[in-house]
């Protein structure tokens, strides 16, 4: 084990298991295995992705009242979900296989940033580490392009998170559009993707930085390789798997139609585009997303709720 010293202030909350209906569970031993059923349905030989025959199935998986109305994304790891508030003010916090409500975790809010993707890497602080890095991305400007690298600990009940590095992207400008980016990992493949809308939807290629640098500043130069689809209307949060980038995309209260846009990194063109408003689910904002067992989850802002989604044919 390296001993390196953490400038950087620790946040600790003993959380009591609370009779609070939460969250959806999401296993480590699942995470990132075989492929399951939802990902061997996407890339079924049989399944014309320009006839759009890719269907949604998607229910209510469980109550969420966390004290915020404000909750953007999230991701899960271990059998727990963590999920961000707005401004990284707080990260609330279930135990996925007991379905229990845990508690918050204060940490130093930044007006600055808006927690719009939470994405945990395959990179341990340390090799005895429970939880892998987390990478929390998305700002309230189109120009503040930074991302916060968490390091978790737990303890019985007791997380602590630390703040162990601060990613800047690329400055956004007219040559790479990199504007209101969000970060999500490449776990397969060892890399960090960039998501953006900005010259329509923007998708950049980067190694994973090193991990000891406690601020990173990236430039076009790190680019490993970039392409762009047509525009998102308002990115939500992204997940990555199988060489296939999933993103929820709109917010219903500023008139979007909700979508799940699937893109191929692979031969970098989209893959589908799925119209969710369209099968009843046209008011609610879907902020994360987030693979579990042979389904999406994926968590609202304004608790609204917490909501399974699945795969179908036509």
């Amino acid at each position: 084990m390296r001993i390196r010293k953490v400038s950087h202030l620790i946040f600790a909350v003993l959380l009591s298991c609370m009779a609070i209906s939460t969250f959806a569970s999401c296993d480590d031993d699942n995470y990132y295995e075989e492929l399951q059923d939802v990902t061997k349905t996407i890339n079924d030989s049989s399944i014309d992705s320009e006839d759009n025959n890719l269907v949604l199935r998607i229910e209510k998986y469980m109550p969420q009242d966390w004290g915020s109305s404000n909750l953007q994304a999230g991701d899960c790891y271990g059998g727990y979900f963590f999920q961000f508030e707005n401004h990284n003010k707080r990260v609330f916090i279930s135990n996925l296989k007991t379905k229990e409500f845990l508690g918050a975790v204060e940490l130093t809010a930044n007006s600055k940033n808006h927690c719009n993707n939470v994405s945990f890497s395959h990179v341990f602080y340390e090799t005895n580490d429970e939880f892998p890095l987390l990478y929390v991305s998305g700002s309230q400007s189109g120009t503040y392009n930074n991302v916060q690298v968490y390091r978790i600990q737990r303890s019985n009940n007791t997380f602590t998170f630390t703040k162990v590095q601060e990613i800047t992207l690329p400055k956004c400008s007219s040559e790479n559009n990199l504007y209101w980016t969000g970060a999500v990992m490449d776990n397969e493949n060892g890399f960090m993707y960039v998501y953006a809308n900005s010259g329509g939807a923007q998708v950049a290629k980067f190694d994973i930085p090193d991990i000891l640098q406690e601020n990173v500043i990236l430039t076009d130069e790190d680019i490993l390789e970039q392409f762009s689809v047509p525009s998102f209307t308002h990115q939500q949060g992204a997940v990555i798997r199988n060489g296939l980038l999933y993103v929820m995309d709109g917010v219903p209260q500023w008139g979007d139609t909700n979508y799940m846009r699937i893109i191929d990194l692979v031969n970098k063109t989209d893959y589908d585009k799925i119209n969710i408003s369209a099968i009843g689910f046209g008011n609610i904002e879907f902020e994360s997303i987030s693979f579990y067992e042979d389904c999406f989850i994926t968590a609202s802002n304004s608790n609204r709720g917490v909501f399974s989604i699945h795969f179908l044919k036509k």
